[in-house]
C-alpha cells in the first residue's frame, strides 16, 4: 500500500509539474507559432532559387532562331565570264540556326549575383530577426500582468481572513451589547466588496491567460501556474538584430559595388552558329545548305562606364544613410536604456521601504484587533487599518512585478 502511495503522490506532483509555464517557455512557443516564422522558408527557398538561377549563368546558353527574308536587291557579278554563267541569288531568303554560347571568362559577375542573393536573403532574416524580438515585450507585458494578478489575489485572501476575524470578534461584542449591529454591517460590506474585487482580479487574469494562450498555442485554466523568473544579471552586451541588419545592409551595398565594376570588365567566351538555309555561307550557290561557324569572342562594355561614376556615388549615399540609421537606432536605445536602468534603482529603493512599511503596518494592525477585541476601538478603525496593511502589501506587489519587468524589458531591450 505503501508503494502505491507513493506512485500516486509522484504522479500527482509530475501533473502539477506540467502545469507550471515559464517565461522562456512562453518566448520560445510565441516564437514558433507567430506567423511571421513561415517567412523563413521562403527565404531560404528565394535564396536557393536564386543562387541556383546565378551559376546557371555557366551553363551554355542557347537560342533557336528561324528567319525568312525578302530583299529588292542581291549580290551580282558586275562582269560576265565567258563560258560562265552564275545564276543570281534569290531575293527572297530562308534560314534556321541554332546559336550557341558558352562563358569562359565574366569578371566575377556570377560569383557576384551569387553573393548578392545571399546578402539579401540576410538581409531578410535579420528583419523577420526584428520582428519576432518585438514578441518578448508583449509577452513580458502578458506574462507579468498575470503574476502581479495571482499575487494580489493572494493577498486578498489574506485580507478576507483578517475581515473574517475581525467579524468574529465584532459578533462576539454584539452578543454582549458591547456594539451596534451597524457596527458588524460595515465589516460585512467590506467584505462584500473584497468578493467583486475578486470577480474583477479573476477576470483580469482571465483575459491576460486567453492572450498568453492566443500567442503560445497552448491551453491555460486557473490551474496553470506561472513561474516567477529570478532577477537577471543584464550585461552589456548588445545583441539587438537591427544592429545585425545594418551590418547586412552594408554587406549588401559592397556586393553591389562589385557588380558594378564586374559588369564593365572584359568577358570572354567561346560560340558555335550551326543551321539550314539559303543560302549557305557560299554565297555564290543559290540553294539550300547547311553552315556553322565557331569561334571566340571577347566583349568589352564601353556604355557602363558612363554611369559608374555615380552608380558607385549613389551606393556610398546609401551607406552612409545606413550608418545615421545605425547611430539613431543606437542613441534612441541608450536613452532607453538610462531611463530603465535608473527606474531599476528608484523600484528597488521603494521594494526596501515597502518592507519597513509592512512590518510596521503588521504590527498597528494586530495591535488593533486586540483593541477591537477589548473595546477600545471601533470596527471602522480596525477596517482602517486591515486596508493600510493591504495596501502597502499591494504596493510591494507592484514594486516587485514592475522590477521584474523592468530587468526583462531591459534584456529584451539589448537581446541578451
Amino acid at each position: 500500500m505503501k508503494n502505491i502511495k507513493y506512485i500516486f503522490l509522484f504522479f500527482i506532483g509530475f501533473l502539477n509539474a506540467q502545469e507550471t509555464l515559464t517565461l522562456e517557455q512562453c518566448y520560445q512557443w510565441s516564437r514558433e507559432n507567430y506567423p511571421l516564422i513561415k517567412k523563413q522558408e521562403l527565404i531560404k527557398k528565394s535564396e536557393q532559387y536564386t543562387t541556383e538561377n546565378a551559376l546557371k549563368g555557366w551553363l551554355p546558353q542557347i537560342n533557336i532562331v528561324g528567319q525568312a527574308t525578302y530583299q529588292n536587291e542581291v549580290t551580282e557579278l558586275p562582269i560576265k565570264l565567258p563560258n560562265i554563267s552564275v545564276d543570281p541569288l534569290s531575293k527572297d531568303q530562308y534560314k534556321v540556326y541554332a546559336d550557341i554560347s558558352q562563358t569562359i571568362y565574366d569578371g566575377g559577375n556570377i560569383k557576384n549575383q551569387k553573393k548578392l542573393a545571399l546578402a539579401q536573403s540576410e538581409i531578410q532574416n535579420q528583419q523577420l530577426a526584428v520582428d519576432l524580438d518585438k514578441l518578448k515585450e508583449r509577452i513580458n507585458q502578458i506574462y507579468f500582468g498575470i503574476l502581479q494578478t495571482d499575487k494580489q489575489l493572494a493577498q486578498l485572501q489574506l485580507t478576507k481572513s483578517d475581515i473574517n476575524e475581525g467579524i468574529k470578534k465584532a459578533e462576539a461584542q454584539l452578543k454582549n451589547g458591547v456594539i451596534f449591529r451597524s457596527n458588524l454591517d460595515v465589516l460585512k460590506a467590506e467584505l462584500v466588496k473584497l468578493e467583486q474585487r475578486e470577480i474583477e482580479l479573476k477576470s483580469v487574469k482571465q483575459s491576460f491567460s486567453q492572450m498568453l494562450s492566443y500567442f503560445i498555442k497552448k491551453s491555460l485554466d486557473e490551474n496553470t501556474q506561472l513561474q516567477t523568473p529570478e532577477k537577471v544579471l543584464i550585461t552589456e552586451t548588445n545583441n539587438r538584430s537591427e544592429l545585425k541588419l545594418f551590418d547586412a545592409q552594408k554587406s549588401l551595398i559592397e556586393t553591389q559595388k562589385k557588380l558594378i565594376n564586374t559588369k564593365n570588365t572584359p568577358k570572354l567566351g567561346a560560340f558555335f552558329q550551326g543551321g539550314y538555309g539559303k543560302p549557305g555561307f557560299n554565297m555564290l550557290k543559290n540553294e539550300f545548305d547547311t553552315f556553322y561557324i565557331a569561334g571566340v569572342r571577347l566583349n568589352i562594355p564601353i556604355t557602363g562606364f558612363y554611369t559608374k561614376k555615380n552608380d558607385l556615388h549613389l551606393l556610398d549615399n546609401q551607406s552612409q544613410d545606413v550608418e545615421i540609421q545605425r547611430e539613431n537606432f543606437l542613441f534612441n536605445q541608450n536613452f532607453t536604456e538610462i531611463q530603465q536602468k535608473n527606474d531599476l534603482d528608484k523600484i528597488q529603493n521603494l521594494i526596501d521601504k515597502d518592507d519597513e512599511l509592512i512590518t510596521l503596518r503588521k504590527s498597528i494592525k494586530k495591535a488593533s484587533l486586540a483593541q477591537l477585541e477589548n473595546g477600545v476601538i471601533t470596527t471602522n478603525d480596525y477596517l482602517r487599518e486591515v486596508n493600510a496593511e493591504e495596501q502597502a502589501v499591494l504596493t510591494k506587489i507592484s514594486h516587485e512585478i514592475q522590477y521584474l519587468l523592468t530587468q526583462y524589458n531591459l534584456k529584451a531591450n539589448l537581446n541578451n
